[in-house]
């Protein structure tokens, strides 16, 4: 199907049509004033007055969405139907819709041959939820289970995909960019055309997977028990009319669901001229994304906003909504695979501060090089990104809020923050914010009878030609000692440790075995002691 004339070319254009009032509960009119601290929640989802939406509707406008929180609706007209627009009573003022340019995924890079089926049940997201300290609280058993993650983005290609065939659990999906509750695999849909062939179902796809895959053996992601809310609010043209207003509507959508986490890892990076967003337009108050995405965190969700892959541009900072207040704005660091080299900020991702001087970013996390879903090719690839760090956030988010139902979005951002691994200068700063992400550290998580220790599984098990760490919690000074064994009784390795109280559980500072080239493949035997722990088990070394 043929795309729509861009507004441009047919002398139309999108607008936003904010409405002077509402009626309250007790038929009370309640003038509107658009921002996030003039009203209650319950104004807020106060509806917009049917006689408006006809009164916009008779002067030939079509209307996309309307939004309860702005008391608002986005349409498209034509010069005549907004100059009849202005004149009605009803109307308090108009604002552009923008044109859009969303930041297309970095290329995707084949695995090496023989990657797949790394270790144990993560494959080959071992080493990216490591780094962030998400294996042990899955140890412990935090998975996202109770907890509702929305996730908004293009297309979600998950109904043939392996890495979600077993245990994704969505709730609801809408589409709309289409208007029908179809988010993956259409043909022939407007706009986008062949679904499968097109770009349109990999960005989302690729977000999803890092949040909700499970695919043992090969890959698992941060959540994969959590409940998911999928809206479709974006569309791949190169040059894209509108989808602020879609955003808009897909966060409303998915909050009156019962969202705890949203995701969003989309930017708004105005390109038209005349049009642009200027740097002192980033200050949580200007960009209607970003006062919309304060507006439910006040609601008590937890919002999740990429920084942006901006940091190359001429532009550099960050994109709305990441300036929206209480989001948490999320930077991209590589993958580390060697312990005693810290994470480095990715090149592309966006710096902080705010126009008003917040610092932002807020955290770090994996996003470059990281292992994603291959729509096209069903398996598992590498991309880069902003985009992908932020849903590693969400999905941690998910899981601090299973440790800590009571939690507010103000708790979950303090606890990232202040847990955070310090990193770049000495603390926050506008590349790297609080630092990287800590999962387990933040979840608040300790040891509850006093002296005692507790040991989460060795990591990676098997170990194909890595290292092997031995996860643990202290709770005082401990004397501990590692000791291995091969078959036939001889020790291999044998090292002491002082520790004192805390938390062991990355490759960075856990009790380690560093495998000698010279230890051969085979099944190996471990024995863990201190004062208030004795543990053994079995260990599998494998060469190739």
């Amino acid at each position: 199907m043929a795309h729509t004339p861009l507004a441009a070319e047919s002398g139309e254009r999108n607008i936003w049509i904010f409405l002077r009032d509402k009626i309250d509960e007790q038929g009370r009119v309640v003038q509107w004033h658009m921002g996030s601290q003039s009203h209650s929640i319950a104004e807020w989802d106060l509806p917009v007055r049917a006689e408006y939406i006809e009164n916009v509707r008779q002067t030939g406008a079509e209307i996309r969405t309307t939004s309860r929180w702005f008391n608002a609706l986005s349409a498209r007209v034509t010069p005549d139907q907004e100059s009849a627009l202005r004149t009605l009573p009803c109307v308090q003022s108009i604002g552009s819709v923008l044109k859009l340019q969303r930041p297309q995924p970095a290329a995707l890079v084949d695995l090496p041959a023989g990657r797949l089926a790394q270790v144990s049940d993560y494959g080959v997201a071992f080493e990216q939820l490591a780094q962030a300290e998400v294996i042990p609280l899955h140890q412990l058993g935090y998975t996202g289970s109770g907890v509702r993650i929305a996730v908004l983005d293009n297309g979600f290609h998950y109904i043939t995909h392996r890495a979600f065939g077993q245990r994704l659990n969505v709730i609801a999906q809408r589409d709309f960019v289409n208007g029908d509750d179809v988010v993956t695999d259409q043909v022939g849909q407007p706009r986008t055309g062949d679904e499968t062939r097109s770009a349109q179902n990999l960005h989302g796809a690729q977000v999803l997977s890092i949040l909700a895959a499970y695919d043992p053996g090969r890959f698992i992601g941060v959540a994969p028990d959590a409940e998911y809310i999928l809206a479709k609010t974006e569309e791949n043209a190169t040059e894209l009319p509108v989808e602020e207003d879609r955003w808009v509507a897909g966060l409303e959508w998915a909050v009156g669901l019962g969202a705890q986490v949203v995701n969003s890892s989309l930017g708004y990076n105005i390109w038209d001229v005349g049009e642009s967003y200027e740097y002192a337009d980033l200050d949580g108050q200007t960009a209607l994304t970003s006062i919309a995405a304060a507006m439910a965190v006040e609601r008590g969700v937890v919002v999740v906003v990429a920084a942006g892959n901006e940091a190359g541009s001429p532009w550099h900072y960050i994109t709305a909504p990441a300036d929206a207040e209480g989001v948490i704005t999320v930077g991209s660091v590589g993958i580390s695979v060697d312990s005693e080299r810290l994470p480095v900020i990715a090149g592309s991702s966006s710096r902080g501060p705010t126009a008003d001087g917040r610092i932002k970013p807020d955290v770090v996390a994996p996003g470059q090089g990281v292992v994603v879903s291959d729509v096209r090719g069903g398996d598992y690839k590498r991309s880069s990104g902003t985009s992908f760090a932020s849903p590693f956030v969400s999905g941690v988010c998910a899981l601090l809020l299973q440790a800590n139902p009571k939690w507010e979005p103000n708790d979950v951002l303090g606890a990232l923050r202040s847990t955070a691994l310090d990193l770049g200068e000495a603390g926050p700063d506008t590349v790297y914010g609080w630092g990287h992400i800590q999962a387990f550290s933040a979840s608040g998580l300790r040891i509850s009878t006093p002296g005692d220790t507790a040991v989460l599984e060795p990591f990676p098990n098997p170990a194909y030609g890595q290292d092997m760490y031995f996860p643990l919690l202290l709770d005082g000074r401990e004397e501990v000692r590692l000791s291995i064994f091969d078959v036939s009784g001889t020790m291999v390795f044998d090292r002491v440790w002082n520790m004192l109280s805390g938390s062991y559980v990355r490759s960075d500072n856990a009790p380690q075995w560093p495998i000698d080239p010279s230890v051969a493949s085979g099944v190996y035997f471990y024995r863990l002691r201190s004062n208030s722990l004795d543990k053994s088990g079995s260990l599998a070394v494998i060469r190739r």
